[in-house]
């Protein structure tokens, strides 16, 4: 009988106290009402959803780098040239003021020349370098101690990463001049110089423009 008055007396004050809880949950809105009831709530962040301004969620992302984004570091980059690099190449060769032996009593030009193969541009921690692998041939034609003097010439192998290695086939026709055919011998050593200097300028000119 004790007991059971006991419960009578405290479980309508439980209910009491659980009711008011409730109420007090509703009236501060929800679970985060103790945001609202401490000194310092201000210092609290706020809870309630942003509305993201439509102009700052369409632009994209700057990058001031030059180059690709991928290349921001400059380790590497390379870009096809060998369209450019091939009619570079055909015109400093055939220019007029380009000979291609020159010494007394021997002058001797490329009146025509053609450059096939392919070639890169390269940017190695920022520092542009053209690359290539060419065959030329060219015609040649000239004076070689006092004879006029003319034939054909065939580079090989003009690859950027062996300078020293390429090749030259001068020849003269069947029917040639005694004069054209010691002018070919005299180009397969002093023609080289001016196959490296003609590479040199291709170079200087072609990564003026890609920089």
């Amino acid at each position: 009988p004790k007991l059971n008055s006991c419960y009578l007396t405290i479980e309508p004050v439980r209910q009491a106290m659980a009711s008011a809880d409730d109420d007090a949950k509703k009236k501060n809105g929800g679970y985060t009402y103790w945001k609202r009831d401490i000194d310092d709530a201000h210092v609290l962040a706020d809870n309630k959803p942003q509305k993201m301004d439509a102009g700052a969620a369409a632009e994209p992302q700057k990058n001031d780098s030059v180059g690709s984004s991928w290349n921001s570091a400059g380790t590497w980059e390379e870009k096809d040239m060998s369209a450019p690099a091939k009619a570079e190449l055909e015109k400093i060769l055939s220019n007029e003021s380009f000979p291609l032996l020159e010494a007394e009593g021997q002058h001797i030009l490329a009146h025509k020349a053609t450059v096939t193969g392919e070639s890169q541009a390269y940017h190695i921690r920022g520092r542009p370098r053209l690359g290539f692998e060419f065959k030329v041939r060219i015609s040649w034609k000239g004076q070689f101690n006092g004879e006029e003097v003319s034939g054909d010439l065939e580079v090989q192998d003009l690859d950027s990463s062996d300078m020293d290695g390429f090749q030259l086939k001068p020849s003269s026709k069947a029917s040639a001049s005694e004069a054209s055919k010691k002018a070919a011998e005299a180009l397969k050593k002093g023609a080289r110089p001016a196959i490296k200097k003609a590479v040199e300028l291709l170079s200087e000119r072609l990564l003026a423009v890609v920089k």
